[in-house]
């Protein structure tokens, strides 16, 4: 079942982002920012559930634009799907669920970012027709 998070889910997202990155130190997953996440019209935590356990999350958020009249962009961020239950449809559900939103809030676009040691992730989001060949992704952590 794909939903929003809600603070119960605090522990079950944070330990799926534990494992999407393990190098980072600062991983902290606090229920408070959950429920401002929740209240926030521009942004989305949804959670994938199965049995009463958090499988899947993705994060969406949907941008202000001025390039085309009124119509916003959507950024996806840390997607992610327990190893164990990666194959079976949650990563993709998540997926079509952040698109249907996006696509509710009349978006012109999605982008996603994936850290480039992640191959088998960028051959996942190719399925589902995303192409990472045309641009290039910059960060800066301040």
């Amino acid at each position: 079942m794909i939903r929003e998070a809600v603070p119960e889910d605090a522990c079950g997202v944070e330990t799926l982002y534990r494992l999407l990155l393990p190098d980072h130190p600062g991983i902290e997953v606090l229920p408070d920012r959950i429920n401002q996440i929740a209240v926030n019209p521009d942004s989305f935590l949804f959670v994938c559930e199965e049995d009463n356990r958090i499988i899947g999350t993705v994060h969406l958020h949907i941008c202000m634009d001025a390039l085309s009249g009124c119509r916003p962009f959507a950024v996806v961020e840390r997607v992610i799907v327990s190893p164990d239950m990666q194959g079976k449809g949650c990563g993709a559900a998540l997926m079509r669920y952040a698109e249907q939103t996006a696509t509710e809030r009349g978006a012109l676009k999605i982008m996603l970012s994936s850290a480039s040691r992640r191959e088998e992730a960028h051959l996942f989001y190719a399925a589902l027709g995303y192409d990472g060949e045309g641009s290039k992704l910059f960060k800066k952590y301040l």
